[in-house]
């Protein structure tokens, strides 16, 4: 089911798209990655390559669930060397003074400088107990007492949706109309049945016209959502209890994190010369 607000106590929408992988690298690495790797300290055709290149390359390809093997790290250190062979033939052409070619070595030098600065700031964000109680506290409000479990036929235009709409209305089964026209993989093949959702998880529109619409009952008319057109029936409701707070301090702890992030980089755009 398509929302537009944070799942339960995970964090507000970023600023930063890279934020939610910069605090999954919060937790100090293992031991193995936090030893040297010698094999990847090479010298091809003279140039000193660092073996920092290949630690980040390891550590990537471990946090994608890759096991840290000799295997692993020998087919990185080829990489490595195919990589700066090709890199040093693209210099001896003068590819690297293409105007297209510095551009994309100015990103990405931009780009790292960015990561490397929101790391500094996540790892430096320690919010203390009535920090945490507070950002509970908010997130349990703004999930409301009430969750739902909806159907749905979610499509890209309006002219779409009322057809859809007309379908439903003439009593057409709710599980095939999804299956052919609902653009929501994640509930197309279960007949458009979404998993029970917090009221306050959904888009203000959707909330709107859920709080309206007894069990069983479709929507009078399909609603405007960021996520596209959406046909939706109300199948059922009961309370919500959120978890205990002990049970989400990790997420509470990145969301104040993120809060933090995105309050720095404010002062930081506020201060900008932009012309």
């Amino acid at each position: 089911m398509h929302t537009s607000l944070s799942l339960p106590f995970a964090s507000s929408r970023s600023m930063l798209a890279l934020a939610a992988a910069l605090l999954a690298g919060l937790a100090p690495a293992s031991h193995s990655l936090a030893q040297p790797v010698a094999a990847f300290a090479v010298s091809v055709n003279g140039e000193a390559q660092p073996a920092e290149r290949g630690q980040l390359l390891l550590q990537e390809q471990v946090a994608r669930g890759a096991a840290n093997t000799p295997q692993l790290q020998s087919v990185l250190r080829e990489t490595l060397i195919n990589q700066a062979v090709m890199a040093q033939a693209a210099v001896k052409a003068g590819l690297d003074q293409q105007p297209q070619v510095r551009a994309r070595l100015d990103l990405a030098r931009q780009t790292a400088l960015a990561q490397a600065w929101q790391q500094q700031v996540l790892q430096g964000v320690q919010p203390s107990d009535t920090d945490m109680q507070a950002e509970y506290q908010r997130q349990v409000q703004a999930l409301g007492t009430q969750e739902v479990r909806l159907r749905h036929v979610l499509v890209a235009d309006e002219k779409q949706a009322q057809e859809v709409h007309a379908q439903l209305q003439g009593g057409a089964p709710f599980a095939q109309v999804a299956a052919r026209f609902s653009s929501d993989s994640a509930t197309r093949e279960s007949g458009g049945l979404s998993d029970w959702v917090p009221l306050g998880r959904l888009a203000p529109a959707l909330s709107t016209v859920v709080q309206g619409l007894e069990k069983g009952q479709l929507a009078a008319a399909p609603v405007e959502t960021a996520a596209g057109w959406q046909v939706l029936r109300l199948e059922d409701q009961r309370p919500f209890t959120a978890p205990a707070m002990d049970k989400v301090k990790p997420q509470l702890t990145q969301a104040l994190a993120r809060q933090t992030l995105q309050a720095q980089l404010k002062t930081l755009r506020e201060n900008a010369k932009v012309q």
